[in-house]
């Protein structure tokens, strides 16, 4: 962090509370969000903060000290540490517009895929994930001369992975996307299964839509936040944790083949993962800022 930066962060929040004069103060978490938590503090603006994983980050845990309320995603029972007076098990907001996939069938059409092959979504991303990536390119030939892939690789490692499985004979099978924004739903809703990395906000998504996955955590993010979101949802057997530095082509090929041929297995995690979303999330942050400026006005 650039303290300059971050002193004149301070001094441009100073500046907008003075002009907005809000009742209370939201902060998601994240070093943008310290500078105001600290301005906050300073002129004596009460604020909530809302931590998404199990281990809070840098900034949340220097807010939690004079923050009225945290909204936390997970049970209370992961956060022995925090005053629990403090804490409200809100889960972490989701976006709805996941949820209007419309027909299964015309996201079929949509990548062009046989109904009667079952789909692999493969969520790579732009950071943190090349690994994933090389893993599950290696055995890519065996995966589909057996199933469909939706894979959303990143841009880092789109053209490398686009050639190489150029050579495939069934590569009609194989849907290759450096990014996805408004089909992202229409690929949750072909999906069997979902291989991902253990950030909270995927998560959420895999737990909203009831998708059986196979999570394998960034070993090296922040305080091994993924690594503790990823040991939650495997203790509710809701999904089932890899580790990476154990991982090879071969170990992800068999248990990606074994879940899918295993439709008893497939319903059991889909119940249980769903049985992790809290579709209220947005309504209990509302209601309980709402209660806490009608609290202030009385």
């Amino acid at each position: 962090m650039d303290f300059k930066k971050f002193i004149q962060g301070i001094f441009d929040s100073l500046k907008i509370l003075k002009g907005e004069d809000p009742d209370v103060v939201f902060l998601k978490g994240g070093y943008v969000s310290l500078p105001f938590g600290i301005a906050c503090s300073l002129k004596g603006y009460p604020y909530f903060i809302h931590e998404s994983d199990i281990i809070p980050g840098l900034a949340n845990r220097i807010l939690a000290k004079k923050a009225d309320k945290i909204f936390v995603s997970y049970p209370l029972k992961n956060f022995p540490t925090i005053k629990k007076e403090k804490l409200i098990y809100s889960g972490n907001p989701f976006r709805k517009n996941l949820f209007n996939s419309g027909n299964k069938n015309d996201s079929y059409n949509k990548f062009g895929f046989n109904k009667k092959l079952k789909t692999i979504l493969v969520l790579g991303g732009s950071q943190g994930a090349r690994k994933i990536n090389e893993i599950f390119s290696e055995k890519l030939e065996a995966y589909l001369a057996k199933y469909q892939v939706i894979h959303i690789s990143g841009d880092f490692d789109y053209d490398w992975l686009d050639y190489k499985s150029d050579k495939y004979s069934h590569r009609d099978r194989y849907k290759l996307f450096s990014f996805l924004t408004n089909d992202l739903k229409d690929a949750y809703a072909v999906s069997d299964i979902v291989i991902s990395r253990a950030g909270n906000n995927v998560l959420t998504e895999i737990s909203a839509l009831s998708k059986p996955a196979i999570i394998i955590p960034l070993e090296s993010s922040a305080n091994d936040h993924q690594l503790a979101n990823a040991k939650a949802y495997s203790r509710e057997g809701a999904a089932y944790m890899m580790l990476q530095s154990h991982l090879t082509p071969e170990k992800l090929f068999s248990q990606v083949d074994k879940l899918l041929n295993d439709n008893d297995e497939l319903a059991f995690l889909s119940n249980k993962v769903h049985s992790l979303y809290k579709e209220d999330a947005a309504s209990v942050i509302a209601k309980e800022i709402s209660f806490f400026m009608i609290k202030k006005l009385r």
